[in-house]
């Protein structure tokens, strides 16, 4: 007959038979077999098991654990006759005459070996059980490695210096490991191997089946005389360098998880590890998998400062390659706007005098971050070239889609919307390569119209050799705007995942206007269209880079403020550029 018997807690001396099933499940809630009323016991803390052999205790993912004879346990653990079973501030004792003692735990080796003999085993401890069953050198030895694991977060002097500080503690061990889960491939590293003898580092290698066994199992395993006991043939690596007595234990982490393990063996007969020596080996590597993980966490976030800085200075760097300020030509009115989705994208815009004419150029370099921030800045410096070398505008585009494909931009490639603005005839040549079309506001009939057919669009830059590309003139009467924009400002969502359409882009320009019958100004058009967007993907996350560039002729002639003028027959248009507070945003 199998029982329970109540050593510490409220009901000391009770007795609990355990003959009324095959199942006996203890924690704190009252529908448990064995009902523990103890705040700190889980609902369903543990669950005792009746087999052919036996009696099995498990642990039910609890809180604070099981513990059986001072051991926490992480899978069935088979119950020997007096065994102590302790939750939380409650002791059983288990009592069964007829229970089995358990064989030895065998594993085979990896590499063809015959088998080899657990001697002992011990499961995840916490540092509070192991220092309930430390005597008090090996205390002191804890504290001197926590103080000494404690004083570096760099992760290439912790691992030697846990090696060492191992080397004082287990002065029988001839050769330490530290072995390290690679964060990618999963594949085991030697990060330290350190022996006694003097360069014998380069022959080390260690046993990969107990390695896999102890990290499979979260386990800390021991062999006290590896050449020894009739269940054990010699493996290759153990004959090799006479190995007398292996141990290892895991390196976990927060979340449970073996990131690694630390192996130490002993070549001397006369000193072998022992079942304390493991307990010891499980208290260095718990302080020494909090060192490592700290470490680790200080170099990400060292990087990621790193990463952020260099992102700042691209930042910096790309927005130099953008116009630091409107042009200034009399009746004329521009807006720009500019975001992008990472610290740096692919968007770009710029002014470009070209005598009395201004080349005003949108592109959308496919895809976003730091590769479509490098070729923007490529086809910043090109498309200035390529403009003022062929004054017709179609010319200059083919020229520009060339340069981009002999610079081997095959794998990526621009979508660009070029614009000729003539202030003195008042017209605007347009070239859409791949873009979506510029909008003309019409303010006489209150419409909006594309500048540019989908027939005359050419492909974008950079995919098509020998591409030639159509041009169309549109004239600009007073109070008329064009409106040019990337597709981020389409693609944009909301928080339901709604596009901002082109029905949406409509309505934002023509909305108020077509309500109040009062025209806007090019500026206001533009102010109008990004607060639209920014309304619709409140709360969404910009998955596009994004750029509006706004330009038109005013209503009435602008007799003030303005440095450019008009010239006559006999000579150019004189053309500032003027910086335009709120105009040119982040």
């Amino acid at each position: 007959m199998a029982s329970l018997t109540v050593l510490k807690g409220s009901n000391s001396s009770q007795r609990i038979k355990l003959d009324s099933g095959d199942e006996f499940v203890m924690g704190r809630s009252p529908d448990c077999q064995v009902h523990i009323p103890n705040n700190a016991v889980s609902r369903q803390h543990a669950k005792i098991t009746r087999a052919a052999n036996g009696f099995y205790i498990e642990d039910l993912k609890s809180r604070n654990g099981t513990l059986v004879n001072n051991q926490a346990i992480d899978q069935r653990t088979l119950l020997k006759d007096n065994d102590k079973i302790k939750v939380c501030d409650w002791l059983f004792a288990f009592h069964n005459e007829n229970t089995p003692s358990p064989g030895p735990i065998e594993i085979e080796d990896g590499e063809g070996d015959s088998p080899s003999t657990v001697h002992a085993s011990v499961g995840r401890m916490s540092q509070q059980q192991l220092l309930e069953t430390q005597p008090s050198e090996k205390l002191r030895a804890l504290l001197e490695v926590s103080n000494a694991l404690g004083k570096t977060m760099q992760e290439e002097t912790l691992l030697p210096q846990i090696a060492e500080t191992l080397f004082t503690v287990f002065k029988q061990a001839d050769r330490c490991f530290i072995i390290i889960r690679d964060d990618n491939t999963e594949a085991l590293i030697p990060k330290v191997i350190k022996t006694r003898r003097a360069n014998a580092e380069t022959s080390a290698r260690f046993s990969k089946t107990i390695v896999k066994r102890c990290l499979e199992s979260c386990q800390s395993l021991l062999f006290e005389d590896a050449q020894s006991g009739s269940q054990m043939a010699l493996s290759a690596s153990i004959a090799e360098f006479r190995i007398r007595s292996v141990m290892c234990a895991p390196l976990v982490n927060q979340d449970g998880y073996a990131f690694g393990l630390i192996q130490l063996d002993s070549q001397d007969r006369n000193k072998t590890f022992t079942q304390d020596d493991l307990k010891l080996l499980v208290g260095v590597a718990n302080q020494a998998a909090i060192a490592i993980d700290n470490a680790k966490l200080h170099r990400i976030a060292v990087e990621g400062a790193v990463k952020k800085e260099e992102e700042e200075l691209a930042r910096k760097v790309q927005r130099s390659f953008l116009p630091a300020k409107l042009p200034d030509v009399a009746n004329y009115q521009f807006y720009a706007y500019y975001q992008a989705a990472k610290n740096v994208g692919g968007e770009y815009y710029d002014f470009i005098p070209l005598g009395h004419r201004l080349g005003i150029v949108l592109g959308d370099v496919a895809g976003k971050g730091m590769p479509a921030a490098l070729l923007m800045a490529k086809l910043s410096a090109e498309a200035r070239y390529c403009m003022l070398m062929h004054p017709e505008m179609n010319k200059a585009i083919a020229v520009l889609n060339e340069a981009l494909l002999q610079a081997g931009m095959m794998d990526r490639f621009v979508t660009f919307s070029a614009s000729l603005l003539d202030p003195i005839n008042h017209s605007v040549t347009l070239v859409n390569a791949g873009h979506l079309s510029p909008l003309i506001y019409r303010q006489a009939t209150n419409t909006l119209e594309e500048g540019i057919s989908s027939e005359q669009s050419g492909f974008p830059l950079g995919m098509i050799e020998g591409m030639e590309y159509d041009s169309a003139e549109v004239r600009l009467n007073p109070g008329d705007t064009a409106i040019v924009f990337t597709d981020g400002v389409t693609d944009a969502l909301s928080v339901q995942n709604e596009p901002f359409n082109p029905e949406r882009v409509k309505e934002a320009i023509l909305g108020e206007i077509a309500v109040t019958g009062d025209a806007f100004t090019p500026q206001e058009v533009g102010k109008r269209l990004i607060a639209a967007v920014q309304k619709h993907s409140a709360g969404q996350y910009q998955n596009d880079d994004i750029a509006v560039v706004v330009f038109g002729r005013l209503a009435e002639p602008h007799a003030s403020g303005q440095s450019g003028r008009i010239a006559t027959a006999s000579g150019p248009m004189t053309q500032t550029m003027k910086r335009v507070p709120g105009m040119l945003h982040d």
